[in-house]
């Protein structure tokens, strides 16, 4: 299987543990990213995951593999938003806050944009999302 079927695989079984439609799936180049280390992002206006091919193309599987975890957490975050269900209404409230002050990677690669866009609820969310995922059905632990 190659690591586009990987993502694309991946996002339906995510979506079926999370309980959501899935999301549409894209690829696009990396230069088409803010920063062509992105390795994908999820568009909460068209549910879709827009995936760079390039990062795909480079990246191991288990790389891949996590990453349409970490984005259909980002859908299923953005379902909870709008049906005010799901998680505790503080998180929700949280997330709802952030979507619509969304910081996202500069892709200047410096710290401060990272701390700053890594801080958010949302994405320790997605992130200990993926982490816990990729232990439970893999056996394997995320670097973070």
């Amino acid at each position: 299987m190659s690591d586009i079927e990987t993502a694309l695989l991946s996002v339906q079984e995510t979506s079926k543990i999370l309980n959501i439609t899935p999301p549409k799936v894209y690829f696009a180049s990396g230069n088409d990213f803010p920063n062509p280390e992105i390795s994908s992002i999820y568009r909460h206006k068209d549910n879709e995951i827009i995936f760079n091919e390039d990062w795909i193309n480079r990246s191991n599987e288990l790389e891949v593999l996590v990453t349409p975890f970490h984005e259909s957490r980002h859908a299923y975050q953005y379902l909870c938003i709008k049906t005010k269900s799901r998680e505790d209404i503080d998180s929700i409230k949280v997330w709802e806050k952030e979507l619509n002050l969304y910081t996202i990677p500069s892709g200047k690669n410096t710290l401060k944009s990272q701390v700053d866009y890594l801080k958010q609820s949302k994405e320790i969310d997605a992130i200990a999302f993926s982490h816990n995922k990729m232990k439970e059905l893999f056996g394997v632990k995320v670097k973070i």
